[in-house]
C-alpha cells in the first residue's frame, strides 16, 4: 500500500513538472448562467466590452480540487492558487498523507519549480526559459489563463484599440479572436454570446503541440464579478496527453497574500533539459 502511494505521488510530480515545463516549450454565490443570443456581433464593440470588463483584482487566493489524468492514470489532489497581479503567481498541490508535493512560483523575471517528493528543483530566469524552449510564455499569460482574461503575448495590458492585432472568426454561437507571437504560436480566444471567454487555445504551426484551457460554472463572487469555478487544462504534445481539472471551492480577492520563492538548501538543482529528457523516456 505504501509503495503504491509513493508511486502515485511520483507520477503526480512527473505529470506536473512535465506540464509546467511544456507550458514554457497553463465564499461564492451561485447563479444560474443565462443563455446567449446568436445575433452578429460588432467585433470592435465586442473586444472593447471584453477588455474593459476583464476580471479585476489586486490579489487572488483560491482553493481547489485538482484531478489529473496522464494516459490511463488518474490522480486526485488539492491545490492552492495565489496571485499578486502583475508581480507573482504561486500554484501548489498537496497529496493526502504527504502534504505539499509540488510548487510553481513565477514572477516577471524568474521561475521556480519545487519537486518535494524527489527533493529537486528548477530555478531559471524567464528569459532563459524562452531562449531554451522557443516559447513566449510568462507571468502575464499564466495569470490571464487562471483569471479568464484575454491577453496578447509580450503585452502586459490591453486596450480596446488592440482589436486590430487580432484576426477574427464568427459563427452563429461564438466569436474567435486569433493572434500569433514571434515564435508563430497561435493564441485563440473563444467568446460565447454572453461575451465570456469559454476557451483559450495555444497551438504551434505543426498542430502537434497544443494547450487548451476551458472555463465553466461561472459564479458571482462577493463583489459581483463572475469567475469560472471549473477549469480544464488539456495539454497535447507528441506521444503524450495530460488533462487537469480544477474545481475551485472558494476565491478570496484583495486580501493579504504571501508568495515566496524559498528553496530547501539540500534539494538538488536540475535543468529544464533534464526534465524534458526524463519525460521523453517515460
Amino acid at each position: 500500500m505504501k509503495r503504491c502511494l509513493i508511486s502515485s505521488k511520483k507520477l503526480l510530480i512527473h505529470s506536473l513538472l512535465f506540464c509546467c515545463l511544456c507550458l514554457f516549450t497553463t465564499s461564492c454565490k451561485t447563479k444560474k448562467e443565462t443563455v446567449g443570443t446568436s445575433e452578429i456581433k460588432d467585433i470592435k464593440e465586442l473586444f472593447s466590452f471584453i477588455s474593459e470588463n476583464s476580471f479585476e483584482y489586486k490579489t487572488l487566493s483560491g482553493k481547489m480540487k485538482a484531478d489529473i489524468r496522464l494516459g490511463k492514470n488518474n490522480i486526485a489532489a488539492t491545490g492552492i492558487l495565489r496571485i499578486i497581479k502583475d508581480e507573482k503567481l504561486l500554484f501548489s498541490l498537496q497529496a493526502p498523507l504527504f502534504g505539499e508535493v509540488f510548487r510553481l512560483a513565477i514572477s516577471n523575471d524568474s521561475l521556480v519549480v519545487i519537486d518535494r517528493m524527489n527533493k529537486q528543483f528548477v530555478a531559471e530566469s524567464t528569459k532563459k526559459i524562452k531562449q531554451t524552449t522557443s516559447f513566449d510564455f510568462d507571468l502575464n499569460n499564466l495569470q490571464s489563463l487562471f483569471t479568464n482574461r484575454i491577453f496578447i503575448p509580450n503585452k502586459m495590458n490591453i486596450s480596446s484599440d488592440d482589436y486590430r492585432l487580432f484576426k477574427t472568426e464568427q459563427s452563429n454561437n461564438r466569436v474567435i479572436f486569433n493572434v500569433k507571437d514571434k515564435q508563430q504560436i497561435n493564441y485563440a480566444f473563444f467568446i460565447d454570446y454572453n461575451n465570456r471567454i469559454r476557451e483559450t487555445n495555444l497551438s504551434g504551426e505543426n498542430g502537434k503541440t497544443s494547450l487548451n484551457w476551458s472555463y465553466n460554472d461561472f459564479q458571482h463572487l462577493d463583489n459581483q464579478q463572475l469567475f469560472p469555478m471549473k477549469m480544464e487544462m488539456n495539454l497535447t504534445i507528441p506521444g503524450n496527453k495530460i488533462l487537469m481539472n480544477f474545481n475551485f471551492s472558494n476565491i478570496d480577492l484583495d486580501k493579504g497574500v504571501d508568495i515566496d520563492f524559498n528553496i530547501p538548501s539540500k534539494y538538488k538543482r536540475i535543468s529544464i533539459s533534464q526534465i524534458i529528457t526524463l519525460f521523453n523516456h517515460l
